[in-house]
């Protein structure tokens, strides 16, 4: 931690900081922190400089570079005021990490994944246009010298930052000591990004789609795409209307070559009587 300075700094008041390993009841009762740990445990908000521990093992020479990790990770942050998606104080995300030869080299794989965030993700599969941009100095992630980030804008009119990736220049490299044998046989300290969504990406997809009678998904991610709803008001017409929408169902499942395929039609069970 001590090495991480600036990076440090600006998560160091969303860190949850463990001093006892048990729970036992006291004279009254109650349930109290007992066995003190000889040193508190930190826990991280962010995997920068873990990563960077192991990157400065891995890396040795240009050769082995560039690296590029993905990982998937719970993470805790000390929220005072959690909303539901948006910021918990634990959540899943989805981050990577790299590690190159050149400043242009990392700008570059940069804002690809800053794009990356855009089009598939976003535009193709969850129908969630995004604005692309870069993030002031005040909001820029702690000891990154660039941070880019996608929005997207809800029904009440307000942008949420869906995704974000960052330059981190030769910061996290000084830190943690990550250097290569350039070229020409000089050392060198490597340049890093990291990027990643979390599952504030779902919350935003339920804000952005959703109504107020409930949850609505974009077609490519819906596990339902179509529901038949049979109605049969009179029991004399109950097994035509339930003959005729099977038919339906088993004819919509079917592509135009006439070849079944794996069916997304739900055919409920439920009649109502009073329909």
């Amino acid at each position: 931690m001590q090495k991480e300075a600036e990076h440090v700094e600006g998560f160091a008041k969303e860190c949850a900081v463990v001093t006892h390993h048990r729970l036992e009841l006291n004279a009254d009762g109650k349930m109290v922190p007992a066995s003190p740990l000889t040193e508190p445990l930190v826990v991280r908000p962010t995997s920068e400089t873990i990563i960077g521990a192991s990157y400065a093992k891995w890396v040795q020479s240009y050769r082995d570079l560039p690296i590029l990790i993905n990982q998937w990770a719970n993470v805790v942050r000390w929220e005072m005021r959690p909303r539901l998606f948006l910021r918990t104080t634990e959540f899943l995300w989805q981050e990577g990490h790299t590690v190159h030869e050149t400043e242009a080299e990392a700008r570059a794989g940069d804002e690809a994944d800053a794009r990356a965030f855009t089009k598939p993700s976003c535009a193709s599969y969850l129908a969630m246009p995004v604005f692309t941009g870069e993030k002031s100095e005040s909001e820029r992630f702690p000891g990154a010298v660039q941070t880019l980030c996608i929005e997207a804008m809800v029904q009440d009119r307000k942008a949420i930052q869906a995704g974000t990736s960052h330059f981190l220049g030769q910061n996290f490299s000084r830190s943690s000591g990550i250097r290569f044998q350039t070229r020409d046989g000089k050392q060198e300290f490597g340049w890093t990004t990291s990027w990643g969504v979390t599952t504030r990406m779902v919350g935003t997809v339920i804000m952005m789609h959703g109504d107020d009678d409930g949850l609505v998904l974009p077609p490519r991610i819906a596990p339902t795409h179509i529901v038949i709803l049979p109605v049969t008001p009179k029991p004399e017409t109950r097994d035509a209307v339930l003959s005729a929408a099977n038919e339906l169902a088993t004819t919509t499942a079917r592509d135009h070559h006439g070849t079944a395929r794996r069916s997304r039609c739900t055919l409920t069970s439920a009649i109502s009587a009073e329909a």
